[in-house]
């Protein structure tokens, strides 16, 4: 386990969630994993109790979860929030990318899923939340303002914040406006917490 007092160059999400977890955030008997896909998150760390929920395992979609209002301790959630970009189907159907989406439908369907974050966790629960601030036809679409905006509005105030290094290369044939946002974020929210 290593020491956190900066940002790090994990790996991958489960490295990082290892390190994560030892800041508390994922203490609680009620964590969920709303999102659960493969389990990738949980390869070296995972909660004595974690519950897990996926559309494409158990049927459960991260917008109507069957955990009652208030009974959950941290609730994780790694939604598709990928909005541009021709898929890929080797890379994308793990995350659920695969099928060309609008982008601001992706957009509403983490709100969504933010919405009903709130609503299970309990009055000291933490939302953990993987997103990435990214170009879209042509304009920065800043999840992690957009997001954090919508979380505040819910009660959720932002405590912490964990970039992961990765992404694509940039598409041979298209100019680039913007710079690279060749990192990830994870979102760290808790419940009555004021920012």
């Amino acid at each position: 386990m290593s020491t956190i007092s900066a940002a790090s160059p994990w790996s991958s999400n489960a490295e990082m969630i290892r390190d994560v977890a030892t800041l508390g955030y994922l203490d609680g008997p009620i964590v969920v994993d709303a999102t659960w896909g493969r389990g990738a998150f949980w390869t070296y760390f995972k909660p004595d109790a974690l519950l897990v929920h996926d559309i494409r395992v158990d049927g459960v979609d991260f917008r109507n979860l069957p955990e009652a209002t208030g009974s959950v301790d941290a609730l994780v959630l790694d939604p598709p929030y990928r909005l541009n970009g021709r898929p890929d189907a080797a890379f994308d159907e793990r995350y659920g990318t695969d099928e060309p989406t609008d982008w601001r439908d992706r957009m509403a369907l983490i709100f969504e899923g933010i919405t009903e974050a709130a609503r299970v966790l309990n009055d000291a629960g933490y939302l953990l939340l993987k997103c990435q601030d990214q170009v879209c036809s042509g304009h920065v679409r800043w999840q992690t303002i957009e997001f954090t905006n919508h979380a505040r509005w819910l009660g959720l105030g932002l405590v912490d914040s964990f970039l992961i290094i990765g992404g694509r290369p940039q598409p041979p044939g298209t100019r680039q406006v913007h710079a690279r946002r060749n990192y990830s974020t994870l979102l760290v929210f808790k419940k009555g917490a004021l920012w």
